[in-house]
């Protein structure tokens, strides 16, 4: 992604527009995955195909492969119920009685139990078995990367997960031939990464390497027995928590304060959550209007006189979360603007006069920001002044799957290809 620099007033309106256009297709896009089996979670003689689909980089594995795992899961040894793992959360609806018996009179007199009473029991547990079978029973299950080995956290959205797997192949590739003539991003453009092969398991989860499944979930309430939750509808409250607990970290860095998040209606969170869940960009806008109100004014790249331009119109701070190979995201928020002496002390129109351009004052570039936090991989070129990467190092870096421009403004960048919940998420891969 490029910014674009015209000096003509006129064009704000249509920077406006692209920074939309860009954020919807990010939500429209989708991924190509084949999915299959994995060899330890096959019972069944005949393994089943590998199933090729479509899914949404801002959704999660769970919900996005509902259908699949449903599927591949008559294949698998018998498994756990993910409702058994949340104690007390799913009412199971006790057996009927028996005529004319009570647990103890049974203990008592289980030698002397006629043919008939055995008869009326086995009925009886057939009956129940019946009673409370769920249609939509969801198997614990985690997801691995199949050229990697890796399980995928599925916390994380679809297209964060995918585009740590991408950064991983193609530094390992990288590493691999270091002999090769062949520069890494000729490399990038030479392999082709899609599509995605993904493997589900459905034993034997990896505690060590990713969260449990029940982690984020906070229910009060509990089912009662005429009205209890599918096993599925217990995934989706996880996630549904864990997306809710997210965005109000964003909110809260983004605005210095806990006031947005906490005023958000709960109307406007079941619109949110349920734009997520169809990937629906309009549905998500509705509420993201409001929550961004201050922020809605043309983009840093765009010829706005500071004299005209209002400083609530410019977000402060922007929430970014930088996961380094994978790891534990580091997050903070970051500054639209340089802080220097120099500058402050500087009338806007002196910048402008000194730099040539529209920036007024200097904004904060994605280069400033990965040098920040990334020091020893990251270098100011002391000709052009512009941070690039270190000539040793072998980095990827990834935002949606794009590489932006390490001069572009952190702003646009946000604007432009934040997630659903308002973090930006720098992916980060190098050689260990």
């Amino acid at each position: 992604m490029s910014v674009d620099n015209n000096n003509d007033n006129n064009n704000a309106p249509t920077i406006l527009a692209s920074n939309k256009s860009i954020q919807e297709a990010t939500w429209s896009g989708s991924l190509p995955i084949v999915i299959s089996l994995a060899p330890t979670s096959i019972s069944s003689p005949t393994p089943p195909r590998p199933i090729h689909k479509m899914i949404s980089r801002v959704s999660y594995l769970h919900l996005a492969l509902h259908d699949v795992i449903m599927q591949l899961s008559s294949y698998a040894p018998t498994h756990t119920l993910l409702a058994s793992k949340f104690d007390g959360m799913l009412s199971v609806a006790e057996p009927p009685d028996s005529p004319g018996s009570s647990s103890g009179d049974n203990n008592n007199n289980k030698g002397n139990s006629s043919s008939e009473d055995n008869t009326n029991t086995e009925d009886s547990i057939k009956d129940t078995n019946q009673t409370n079978k769920k249609p939509d029973v969801y198997p614990e299950c985690w997801f691995e990367d199949e050229e990697s080995g890796t399980p995928l956290r599925w916390n994380l959205f679809v297209g964060v997960l995918y585009d740590i797997m991408k950064g991983k192949s193609i530094i390992n590739k990288c590493c691999t031939s270091p002999s090769s003539s062949t520069s890494w991003k000729d490399k990038l453009n030479q392999h082709n990464f899609l599509p995605w092969r993904i493997r589900v398991h459905f034993t034997s989860y990896p505690t060590d390497d990713i969260l449990p499944l029940n982690d984020g979930c906070n229910i009060q309430q509990q089912p009662s027995e005429n009205n209890s939750i599918s096993s599925h509808e217990h995934i989706t409250t996880i996630l549904r928590s864990i997306y809710r607990n997210s965005l109000k970290q964003a909110l809260f860095m983004q605005y210095n304060s806990s006031k947005v998040a906490m005023s958000i209606t709960k109307n406007s969170h079941e619109k949110v959550w349920d734009a997520v869940l169809q990937s629906n960009y309009t549905l998500y806008n509705e509420v993201n209007v409001d929550l961004q109100s201050g922020v809605s004014s043309p983009a840093i790249s765009s010829t706005v006189s500071m004299a005209t331009s209002k400083d609530e119109d410019i977000p402060q701070l922007i929430p970014i979360r930088v996961m380094l190979n994978g790891k534990t995201a580091m997050q903070r928020p970051i500054r639209h603007e340089k802080e220097s002496e120099n500058i402050e002390q500087k009338r806007p129109r002196e910048i402008l006069e000194e730099l040539g351009t529209s920036h007024a004052p200097p904004h904060t570039t994605l280069g400033d920001v990965l040098l920040s936090f990334l020091p020893n991989h990251f270098n100011i070129d002391s000709s052009s002044g512009w941070v690039s990467i270190a000539s040793d190092t072998t980095l990827y870096y990834s935002i949606q799957g794009v590489q932006p421009s390490l001069k572009c403004a952190m702003v646009d960048i946000w604007r432009a290809l934040s997630h659903p919940d308002h973090f930006l998420y720098l992916i980060i891969v190098v050689n260990e």
